[in-house]
């Protein structure tokens, strides 16, 4: 070794690696520090993208009428970045576009996915977005399971089950919430956008929920599991959802509840069983539990798609119900009776919600039958998570008490 002598070639190596290391540091040190998003005492938020070689960089945030983009400016440093109006007390998603191709904010760790779309957040506490956040106090479980699914032609299906603090090691039964997520979403959604593991550890500690297992099973009838963990079915959802649809429904009663209640210490009864959900998930757990009144006391829909039901539009691709194939066909044995066997008919939704008036005929139907429920329209809110997480904390403060 004491004769080795570096060849031209080794020298021009090092030398080029000598440089791309100096330049490395040097545009590290050079690049500014960057905290985005920056919540100021107001509640104005601030963002801020390091993007110096961009010509056009915009903002597309949940807060946005339409969730449309608004401009960013560039700073002498290549920064862009944008302000906020005051914002209210919530969970926000936003995305960049720079050049018209959309991205995440590097600078923010906090990302949710709801089926293919993929967000940041963030959270300004209140009343209700208090309990989104993770907080000192003790924390429950979330499993992620599989299951056979005879009913709907599956060996292996997956579902989220989250088990409250004190479950692991301990001895007692708890009552059962079955809650389903939207179309084009699947099981991951409600703990990725919904928050529901913080919520639940937040309101059960809090003594507002009764400890209870809550069951996020994929409502859509042709996957196994969530198309980021496998290869998508290869049939179009909702093209064929109407032939297919009531196949997840009788799923929950003849594939889910059974696994569930024989392989978690459950109370069996109905009046320890609920059932609610978001958007088709709203309208698949009030079809499953008006017409399952032997295994659901409670019911709940958080802008329920209730077009979803079997048989009840007006003509395919319809988004509207049929009230003579509703009464006839849907719900035929739906009347009075049923407000002995329900404790709770949850029904939420936003008054700019594109559904609204599918959820105003059923509920007029309902009233027209002498049927009972709550209508917790809310007002100013549209067809959001924002308005979801909210409802599933009023929905669960009312279970099993």
């Amino acid at each position: 070794m004491k004769n080795f002598k570096p060849t031209k070639t080794i020298l021009s190596i090092v030398c080029s690696l000598l440089f791309i290391s100096s330049t490395f540091a040097q545009g590290m040190m050079q690049r500014p520090q960057i905290t985005s998003p920056d919540i100021a005492d107001n509640n104005n938020v601030i963002f801020n993208l390091y993007a110096p070689n961009a010509s056009e960089v915009t903002l597309s945030g949940g807060w946005m009428s339409g969730f449309g983009g608004e401009q960013m400016t560039k700073t002498e440093e290549g920064v862009w970045t944008y302000t906020s109006e005051a914002l209210a007390a919530d969970m926000y998603q936003y995305t960049f576009s720079v050049d018209g191709v959309t991205t995440l904010d590097p600078s923010n760790i906090q990302v949710s996915r709801d089926g293919s779309r993929y967000t940041n957040y963030f959270v300004i506490n209140g009343e209700y977005s208090q309990y989104y956040s993770m907080k000192d106090v003790p924390h429950g479980t979330l499993s992620k399971v599989w299951y056979e699914s005879p009913s709907l032609d599956m060996d292996q299906r997956r579902m989220y089950v989250y088990t409250p603090a004190g479950y692991e090691g301990g001895t007692d039964d708890y009552p059962v919430l079955y809650l389903f997520h939207g179309t084009g979403g699947d099981e991951d959604a409600w703990t990725s956008v919904g928050m529901v593991v913080n919520i639940m550890d937040n309101v059960i500690a809090e003594g507002k929920v009764e400890p209870m297992i809550v069951v996020m099973a994929n409502g859509n009838y042709n996957q196994k599991v969530a198309p980021d963990k496998a290869t998508p079915s290869p049939a179009n959802f909702m093209s064929a959802y109407d032939e297919n649809a009531g196949r997840f429904e009788e799923s929950v009663i003849k594939d889910i509840i059974p696994f569930i209640d024989s392989n978690y210490r459950t109370y069996t009864d109905r009046e320890n069983r609920a059932i609610a959900g978001l958007s088709m998930g709203g309208g698949q757990s009030t079809y499953t539990g008006f017409t399952n009144p032997d295994k659901f006391a409670w019911i709940g829909s958080f802008s329920g798609a209730f077009v979803v039901w079997p048989g009840v539009r007006p003509g395919p691709g319809v988004n509207d119900l049929d009230m003579d194939k509703l009464e006839n066909d849907v719900f035929p044995n739906l009347d009075s009776s049923i407000n002995s066997k329900m404790k709770l008919v949850f029904l939420g939704i936003g008054t700019e919600d594109p559904l609204i008036d599918p959820q105003r005929k059923f509920k007029n139907w309902l009233r027209e039958n002498n049927i009972q429920f709550v209508d917790a329209e809310t007002e100013g809110y549209s067809h959001v998570w924002a308005l979801w997480r909210i409802d599933l904390i009023k929905f669960t403060s009312q279970l099993f008490k």
